[in-house]
């Protein structure tokens, strides 16, 4: 009984969850940068690298699917020239609970593995989810990925 309730009172939350998050977000290049240099302490490589491939990152939710789709990027870093190639992938995801501001939602397979995401709603156009990236040595940064909604 107690299960049951407990499933009743969340249910609207993830319904809400799952509408705040359809449309289409872009990565907020400005808004990002903002939150790392207040927030966090860079390498100059890690800066450059950050500085030149955010704003670039389109994510688009349906009820299932999440699309991922990051352009090629071209980044000096260091005085290097790097070219990165961008992707186009869909991912199944399901929300694993909400509270007034915030879902958890687990993405099958993204980038080669599954992962939980914690998305934090600013408002219902802007969110930000904590970004550990460890194949571009961003682990341990502090560092959050802000989105706009733009569809």
């Amino acid at each position: 009984m107690r299960l049951l309730l407990t499933l009743l009172l969340l249910l609207p939350l993830a319904g809400k969850a799952a509408n705040s998050l359809r449309g289409t977000w872009q990565s907020d290049h400005e808004a990002t940068m903002r939150f790392v240099k207040d927030h966090s302490v860079l390498e100059a490589n890690q800066s450059e690298f950050l500085d030149g491939s955010l704003g670039q990152l389109k994510l688009s939710f349906d009820t299932a699917k999440m699309r991922y789709r990051m352009p090629d990027v071209d980044i000096t870093i260091q005085g290097k020239p790097q070219h990165f190639v961008g992707s186009d992938d869909s991912y199944s995801y399901r929300i694993l609970g909400a509270d007034q501001d915030s879902v958890a939602v687990m993405l099958k397979n993204i980038l080669g593995r599954d992962r939980l995401w914690h998305i934090h709603f600013v408002s219902n156009d802007v969110f930000w989810l904590y970004s550990e990236e460890l194949d571009y040595g961003l682990r341990d940064l502090n560092f959050r990925e802000y989105f706009r909604r733009i569809m």
